[in-house]
């Protein structure tokens, strides 16, 4: 699934919490961040690093959070 790269679907990991609280806390999004490497997200492309700071894609990162098994 392709998605297109507008600027109104990126948003910073606070934002993404404050817009789902029902789904994610703080420390569970900078958890997924931090080990993006090992958890599949990295390979998405759902995260940008500009500047030290990170960015999320939200459909990216949506399409990836449906995909998790337990």
């Amino acid at each position: 699934m392709k998605h297109e790269l507008l600027l109104k679907d990126i948003q910073t990991p606070e934002s993404l919490v404050e817009g789902y609280p029902e789904l994610f806390t703080t420390p569970q999004v900078n958890w997924l961040l931090k080990t993006r490497h090992k958890n599949g997200l990295a390979d998405t492309g759902a995260v940008l690093k500009i500047s030290r700071k990170l960015y999320i894609h939200t459909p990216m990162f949506m399409a990836w959070f449906m995909k998790q098994k337990a």
